[in-house]
């Protein structure tokens, strides 16, 4: 093996991040953009892998680095506690807990996220009642599920053993 077919899935890595970036900063949505950069890495290993619908040891080593990819941009949007450090952050003065349960109000939350996942056809709405919608995200909560069930043996790392 020589270094250039090592530093391949790196290079699908790299290029999954620029197609992120540009799909994103041409007006794409988030969940688009990753999937373009995504899918744009991957050819880019599979087509100098060599192969066709075998996997390889570089088609996985990218899928690794592609899902920790989705993950480090996952956090950045998704995790309460990073908007909370980024918040005081931009407030010299600080924050008062009254100020923070203002901004994280959980009907609001609630809310954006309800209308986040109508717009995404996630979720739909019929005669007042709300069902599942694209199966995207309950494929993906599907897929991690039985991960953990490989990994830890259990559903839920917060389940008694």
């Amino acid at each position: 093996m020589t270094i250039l077919r090592a530093l391949l899935p790196l290079a699908g890595l790299l290029i999954n991040a620029a197609v992120q970036i540009a799909v994103c900063r041409a007006g794409g949505s988030l969940l688009r953009s990753i999937f373009a950069g995504f899918t744009a890495g991957f050819v880019l290993v599979a087509y100098f892998s060599g192969i066709a619908p075998i996997l390889t040891g570089d088609i996985l080593c990218y899928g690794a680095f592609g899902y920790c990819y989705f993950h480090f941009l996952n956090l950045g949007e998704t995790a309460r506690r990073i908007r909370l450090i980024r918040e005081l952050n931009e407030s010299p003065d600080g924050l008062t807990e009254a100020e923070f349960l203002a901004k994280y109000n959980c009907r609001e939350i609630l809310v954006v996220r309800m209308e986040r996942l109508l717009v995404n056809g996630q979720i739909v709405s019929r005669n007042g009642r709300y069902f599942t919608g694209k199966p995207a995200l309950l494929v993906m909560a599907r897929m991690i599920t039985l991960l953990k069930l490989s990994v830890l043996g259990r559903k839920s790392e917060f389940e008694d053993v």
